[in-house]
């Protein structure tokens, strides 16, 4: 059957297809925010002090890098129910992508903290900063510039990941093209409409990671909070002498 410029038009058209894109959208955003804690939960964890915590780490993101997304959502949805765990399709959907990209943004994640030279911890213990100012004044805003560019392109990667949920029915472009097929025999018209959402998708999501990307370009100074807690020791001390 040849090409149809009516059936595609009509297709565009379609509010499905925008009903579609915005499971798309959601899904995508809802598994990357999740991953983007648990990621960084495995990099506290990979970075404890006790030996068989780091080694759990280290197997999670070896299991979850190391074995097809695909595989991992077929035995989420359709074993779990054997040993009597029903996540239904969106549980089932959100949680194997969400454990799966929690483990590729904790390697990426602790790239970034790596990527902050030794002597800035070295100075901010220096002036006498705990560590938990040394990471939030010192350590996080340069890591950040770093993995901010890499998250972009996970959340980019993740809007056409979410295609992988058609295979248990998610309603999201794919499957939503799919069952247009199935009424109008017409499958280039339909998926060439679910490429088209997919680049309106990914072209704004670049649009807008070149713009966070341009704000937080550079380390902004710590500011007035870092500045009193460093002089109200200084202050205090004075008062007292």
């Amino acid at each position: 059957m040849f090409w149809s410029w009516h059936e595609f038009f009509s297709e565009l058209t379609t509010a499905g297809f925008a009903h579609a894109a915005w499971a798309t959208l959601w899904s995508a955003s809802v598994v990357e925010a999740a991953a983007v804690v648990g990621g960084f939960l495995l990099v506290a964890v990979g970075r404890s002090s006790v030996g068989a915590l780091r080694l759990l780490a280290g197997i999670y993101v070896w299991l979850w890098r190391g074995t097809p997304l695909l595989v991992q959502l077929l035995i989420v949805y359709f074993g779990l129910p054997q040993f009597g765990i029903r996540l239904g399709v969106i549980g089932s959907g959100i949680i194997t992508l969400a454990l799966n990209e929690s483990a590729y943004i904790a390697v990426l994640a602790a790239a970034a903290l790596r990527a902050v030279p030794p002597g800035q911890t070295d100075a901010a213990m220096s002036l006498g900063l705990p560590a938990w100012r040394r990471f939030r004044y010192v350590i996080f805003p340069q890591a950040f510039r770093v993995f901010l560019p890499v998250l972009g392109n996970q959340y980019n990667a993740m809007l056409k990941t979410t295609s992988l949920l058609s295979v248990i029915s998610f309603s999201e472009l794919v499957e939503f093209a799919q069952s247009q097929v199935s009424l109008t025999y017409q499958p280039s018209e339909a998926f060439a409409v679910a490429a088209l959402y997919y680049l309106a998708l990914t072209l704004a999501w670049s649009g807008l990671q070149k713009i966070a990307e341009a704000r937080f370009a550079t380390v902004r100074p710590a500011g007035r909070r870092l500045a009193r807690d460093l002089l109200l020791p200084a202050r205090t001390k004075a008062a007292i002498t």
